[in-house]
């Protein structure tokens, strides 16, 4: 059964990223505040996850996005810092803009990514010694997704890691103009 389970997910994940290389996924663009998709995915967790500590830094940063793809990138980066940190460890979601971008980025206390592995974790079925080491699952296309979901919307990830100390990874993405920038915007061009 559990192995079953482990096939449905890889299927998924295959057939997520082969519509995203044929370009047959069509994005549900919205404006909205990262800190919404924050909170949600922090009360989820919360609620499945009674091992970590969590903390939460919301403020406010607004996207033009599809709310469901950046959804499922923060769950790919938080179940990630679950897997890789310890029973009873922090794992902080952070919400925040600065300058034309609007970012939320995950934070653990894990055991982190050796050097020469961190410009190689986005790569499709990559997957570290020591995750491999560890009975965490996954086939390694979970970062793989949250990158495609951040290109496809003109945005980045960033990741900071070191080893036994834990790895911060962020997603960012262009920010959407706020409401009384775009109505400055609207009044300069009327003028």
């Amino acid at each position: 059964l559990e192995e079953t389970a482990n096939m449905k997910g890889l299927i998924e994940q295959l057939l997520f990223l082969a519509r995203g290389d044929n370009d047959s996924m069509p994005l549900q663009m919205e404006t909205f505040d990262l800190s919404e998709i924050g909170e949600e995915v922090l009360r989820e967790t919360r609620m499945i996850d009674s091992a970590h500590e969590y903390e939460a830094r919301f403020t406010g940063a607004l996207v033009t996005a599809d709310k469901g793809l950046v959804k499922q990138a923060l769950r790919i980066l938080t179940d990630n810092a679950i897997k890789y940190t310890n029973a009873g460890g922090r794992i902080v979601l952070a919400v925040s803009a600065a300058g034309q971008e609007s970012m939320v980025t995950v934070q653990d206390e894990g055991i982190g990514i050796p050097p020469e592995a961190v410009p190689l974790i986005f790569e499709r079925f990559f997957r570290t010694d020591s995750s491999r080491a560890r009975s965490t699952g996954g086939a390694g296309l979970g970062l793989s997704i949250a990158k495609w979901i951040a290109e496809r919307h003109g945005g980045r990830m960033e990741v900071l890691s070191r080893q036994d100390l834990g790895t911060r990874i962020t997603l960012a993405l262009p920010r959407a103009p706020q409401p009384a920038e775009g109505l400055a915007g609207e009044l300069e061009t009327k003028a």
